[in-house]
């Protein structure tokens, strides 16, 4: 009789197979078909595939909860990010998944709506399912409580976007990142450029973007980059930037903190009674992908959220696994969209 006719007749006898059984019809150890759920990287391509089909034509699932009682492990990590309403921090969860799915991890999330008040919170409501480590997007590294809550109870954890000496990270260069973007516009005419974001207390990226932004227009000799605060990191103020647009020394260039923040402000603009570019260049940050197919095409720097989460995590990994905390940079380019053109005379 087959291997796979003992599993039938196994099955005919109860609801599912046992780990035992499949680990007997695949000729390996039950540690091994533990391996290709929880640590598939270690187990050679050819033996995964065997279980994985025998697993497939018996419906196999394992039992991660039992699992998990018995080795203290429960193969899931937390991460916390202020929205998923940004593509970028979707992008930031799919590629932190993908990466803990190579092995054998699962991704528990939340957010905190840019709200300092709510990262301790949140972060506590994942503790709270024994995750084996953290990823996380905060306000402020440098005076981050959780951060320290975290540290003390010896919990393995990444920022991701963030930039810190002190904390391991995975983020792009924001301040050079900016400079470039400064840079750009100033070769296309543009001498006063204006930096919009939401309060710089909910976001450290603004406040390393509007700084880079800041010290390139220095170095390049233009009037001082001015900044606009809006009431969110997403939605413009319509009031201030009406009395933006009627100042006698207005902007050629607004920077926007955010690809978000950056189409709201082109749909003000509109408004207004104002078209972009031929009246007013305006440049994001963070490369949304929809952004290409905007008309025109919107203006950014790519920070590529599906690296930065793949990179978040793998670092992650490395920390539990060894112990070894380190940080992470991820590349950036950037976009030469229609949003941004040579300034008229």
């Amino acid at each position: 009789m087959t291997n796979g006719a003992n599993l039938n007749r196994a099955r005919s006898q109860k609801s599912q197979v046992s780990i035992l059984e499949i680990a007997q019809a695949a000729g390996v150890s039950p540690a091994t078909v533990s391996r290709v759920f929880n640590r598939p990287a270690l187990v050679r391509e050819e033996t995964r595939e065997r279980v994985l089909a025998i697993v497939a034509e018996h419906g196999f699932r394992p039992n991660r909860l039992g699992s998990s009682l018995r080795s203290g492990n429960t193969r899931t990590l937390g991460l916390v990010l202020p929205t998923l309403s940004n593509p970028v921090f979707a992008d930031c969860f799919e590629g932190a998944e993908a990466r803990a799915a190579e092995s054998g991890y699962s991704i528990m999330t939340t957010v905190t709506h840019y709200d300092p008040g709510l990262e301790a919170a949140a972060v506590h409501r994942l503790i709270d399912h024994r995750l084996e480590g953290l990823i996380l997007t905060v306000a402020n590294p440098n005076n981050s409580p959780i951060l320290k809550t975290l540290k003390k109870r010896g919990m393995p954890y990444v920022l991701a976007y963030n930039e810190s000496s002190s904390h391991p990270c995975a983020a792009v260069d924001n301040r050079r990142a900016a400079a470039d973007m400064v840079t750009h516009l100033a070769r296309l005419g543009h001498r006063q450029i204006a930096f919009l974001s939401g309060p710089l207390a909910l976001s450290d990226r603004a406040r390393s973007r509007l700084a880079g932004a800041r010290q390139q227009g220095r170095a390049l000799g233009l009037p001082p980059v001015s900044h606009l605060v809006t009431p969110s990191h997403t939605q413009p103020d319509r009031a201030a930037l009406r009395r933006l647009m009627a100042a006698s020394n207005r902007p050629s260039a607004l920077f926007c903190s955010n690809d978000m923040l950056a189409t709201a402000v082109i749909g003000e603009l509109k408004a207004l009674g104002l078209c972009v570019p031929a009246d007013m260049s305006v440049a994001g940050f963070d490369g949304i992908r929809y952004g290409a197919y905007m008309s025109p095409s919107l203006a950014s720097v790519e920070a590529q959220g599906y690296e930065i989460g793949r990179t978040a995590c793998s670092l992650l990994l490395v920390q539990i696994d060894n112990g070894v905390s380190r940080s992470g940079q991820v590349p950036y380019r950037l976009i030469d969209g229609g949003s941004a053109a040579a300034k008229r005379s």
